[in-house]
């Protein structure tokens, strides 16, 4: 629908220009303009049109930091250890639990899992452009296959990309162990710290 409208302005002004160069009426060139040729004439001028759309969140850009080199960490720090243990052992509307008795993990464990992400992660180019850093929490279901599903940002949004950045990778992960109740697999609720890092 964009890419029309664009098309449809572009024409216009293509028009007007012959218009004014050619002294003819602009709906008479309409008429012997519009052809199969002029159409992928604008489309590929259309093409080449770039633009680069940053969105903004609570990531702050730091010129000092531009294009440099970066690394992710993933960790998960003591205060969330402690909130995921004083949940209830309960189930949402949609039958996923907030926590089980045993949690849901990678395969191989948390170096296997920073491994997984670090490897399959792609650092954001505005990001880095603008020398953004910043942290993102994906929180995710994990059902009794240990398949992971809707993975979404927690919290505040970091903008220029690293949320986008962190669901994807979250997305592409392997099979987990699922959570376990009385040892019972189970649906449950998993968060996941994604640091994007520049240095």
């Amino acid at each position: 629908m964009k890419t029309s409208l664009y098309l449809m302005i572009m024409m216009t002004g293509i028009l007007s220009f012959q218009a004014c160069k050619t002294g003819k009426n602009p709906d008479e060139l309409q008429k012997d303009s519009l052809t199969a040729d002029s159409l992928k004439k604008a489309e590929a001028a259309a093409s080449k049109v770039t633009t680069t759309v940053i969105t903004t969140g609570k990531a702050i850009a730091n010129p000092a930091k531009k294009n440099g080199r970066w690394e992710i960490i993933v960790e998960r720090n003591r205060q969330w250890e402690e909130d995921y243990a004083r949940m209830m052992l309960e189930k949402d509307q949609l039958g996923i639990y907030y926590r089980t008795e045993v949690k849901p993990s990678y395969p191989g464990g948390e170096k296997a899992l920073a491994k997984f992400i670090q490897e399959n992660i792609v650092y954001p180019e505005t990001a880095l452009e603008n020398g953004v850093e910043g942290e993102v929490m994906v929180g995710f279901a994990v059902d009794e296959r240990g398949v992971i599903y809707t993975p979404v940002i927690k919290g505040d949004r970091a903008g220029f990309g690293l949320d986008e950045a962190a669901t994807a990778v979250v997305s592409k992960m392997p099979v987990w162990n699922p959570g376990q109740i009385k040892g019972q697999n189970v649906k449950s609720y998993f968060s996941l710290p994604i640091k994007f890092r520049i240095y």
